[in-house]
C-alpha cells in the first residue's frame, strides 16, 4: 500500500494558518455570546425549514409597517437575517477548513499505522535472529496483549 500523504504541509504553513486562526478568534472574542445550558435547550431557534417562514414574515412586516406596534421595526428583523447569512458564510468556511484538516489528519494516521505495522512485522521477524530485540519487543508484546485487536477467525459460510 502506498502512502496517502505524498507531500506534507510545511510546518511554516501550518504555523501561519494557526496564527491567523488565533488572530481571527481573538478578533471575534468581543462579540462572543455565552449561552447558559437552559438558554441552549429552551430557546426557539431559526432551525432549517424556519428561515423561509421568517423571511416571509419579514417581507410582510416591511410592507405592512402600520399593522405593527410602534416598538417593532421590520428593519431590525431584516438586519438580523442579513447578519445570520454572514454568520452562515463564516460557519461554512470553517467547516470546509475543518474537513480539510480532519481528512488530512486521518490520511496521515492511516499512513502512520501502516508504517508501524510494517515496522513491527519486520522487527518480529528480525527478533528470531537477534536476541537483543527480544527484550525490546516484549513491551510491544505486552501492549498488543492488553490493547491489540483480537482477530477471531470467521466461521466458513455454508
Amino acid at each position: 500500500m502506498s502512502k496517502l500523504i505524498v507531500t506534507e504541509i510545511p510546518v511554516s504553513t501550518i504555523d501561519g494558518i494557526r496564527a491567523n486562526m488565533q488572530a481571527n478568534a481573538n478578533s471575534l472574542e468581543q462579540y462572543k455570546v455565552n449561552l447558559t445550558e437552559e438558554q441552549k435547550k429552551s430557546g426557539r431557534t431559526m432551525a432549517s425549514g424556519r428561515e423561509g417562514l421568517v423571511r416571509l414574515i419579514s417581507q410582510i412586516a416591511s410592507n405592512n409597517i402600520n399593522s405593527l406596534p410602534r416598538e417593532h421595526n421590520p428593519a431590525d428583523l431584516a438586519g438580523k437575517l442579513t447578519y445570520d447569512g454572514k454568520l452562515e458564510e463564516l460557519r461554512q468556511a470553517l467547516l470546509r477548513l475543518m474537513e480539510i484538516v480532519a481528512e488530512t489528519q486521518l490520511a496521515n494516521s492511516i499512513d502512520i499505522m501502516k508504517m508501524a505495522d510494517d515496522y513491527a512485522s519486520a522487527l518480529q521477524i528480525s527478533r528470531n535472529n537477534n536476541g537483543s530485540l527480544d527484550l525490546a519487543m516484549r513491551e510491544v508484546d505486552d501492549w498488543n496483549s492488553r490493547f491489540g485487536q483480537r482477530n477471531t477467525p470467521t466461521p466458513p459460510q455454508e
